[in-house]
């Protein structure tokens, strides 16, 4: 079997167990809304730090600069198709900052980290690490502003969440070349091995509470999630064709731009007052879409 069809199956597997412990109703949202959280401020941070330990080479940090600096481009990139969707829906207000927010910010994290792990190991999660810089930032800066109209009431965050920190800790170690001992270092790796799988399994159970009838009939879920999940890894994709970077960059980039609306949609839009409905469409049926559009874009790898 092809080692990425191989791969892609395991992460149908994973989302199933999810979709089915929630259909046959073994989990509640308190469950789900524990496991995320577990996942945000636990696994996931360590599935960072554990990445990261690599002997310091000027060749992976030169990539980095590379991949950070066309993070850049790519997030001005989701910005302006964010406003071509949005003026194509003539969306305004609560629904128009929903979908704005939902085109800049993927979900790079939850479904990010273990889509590149199973395609291009540990390396990969050292620079989705480096990459996710823009998403953490973002998400409390600009993110913030566009979906509760310029309150920034939690402005410090976007310096103090735990993507940032943890990957602050790893790069301190991967600079100075500080290797962690034997016993800490399997404890981060222990845990960051179950971000994967229970990553997927609370992507299933989302699935599994949306009414896809109703999704599948809102104009603005199908016109958001064509452009979120092919015109944009498409044209990322045949751009960089034309430009030379790192294999293991194009890569990423092409693989980030290609993620299912953020997880946090749906829960900025309840703590700031907007349309909550719409962004829960959003992210069940990008996310669906996305079992499909992602095996596409990744078949495009050489």
């Amino acid at each position: 079997m092809n080692p990425i069809v191989g791969k892609i199956l395991t992460f149908f597997i994973l989302i199933g167990v999810g979709f089915t412990i929630k259909k046959v109703r073994l989990v509640d949202d308190s469950f789900t809304k524990g496991l995320s959280t577990f996942v945000l401020y636990v696994t996931l941070p360590a599935l960072v730090i554990d990445s990261m330990q690599f002997q310091f080479s000027f060749e992976m940090l030169s990539s980095s600069l590379i991949l950070f600096l066309s993070g850049g481009f790519l997030y001005t990139f989701l910005w302006i198709v964010g406003l071509v969707v949005v003026r194509l829906l003539k969306l305004e207000g609560k629904a128009r900052a929903v979908v704005l927010y939902a085109s800049l910010l993927g979900n790079v994290a939850y479904m990010g980290y273990p889509v590149v792990e199973m395609l291009l190991g540990k390396e990969g999660l050292f620079y989705t690490g480096v990459f996710n810089i823009w998403f953490n930032v973002l998400t409390w800066t600009a993110g913030v502003r566009i979906i509760a109209g310029g309150e920034f009431g939690k402005r410090k965050k976007c310096l103090l969440n735990p993507g940032i920190i943890s990957l602050l800790i790893g790069l301190f170690l991967f600079v100075f070349s500080i290797p962690l001992p034997s016993f800490l270092d399997e404890s981060l790796s222990m845990l960051g091995e179950c971000t994967v799988p229970l990553a997927m399994v609370i992507a299933g159970i989302t699935l599994a509470g949306a009414k896809m009838k109703s999704v599948l009939g809102d104009q603005r879920v199908i016109v958001y999630s064509l452009f979120k999940l092919l015109a944009v890894p498409l044209t990322v994709f045949f751009f960089l064709q034309l430009v030379e970077l790192p294999g293991v960059v194009e890569k990423i980039l092409i693989i980030m731009s290609a993620m299912p609306a953020a997880a946090n949609t749906s829960i900025f839009a309840r703590i700031y007052d907007s349309d909550y409905d719409l962004a829960s469409r959003l992210i069940a049926s990008s996310t669906f879409f996305s079992l499909v559009s992602i095996p596409v874009i990744i078949s495009l790898f050489d």
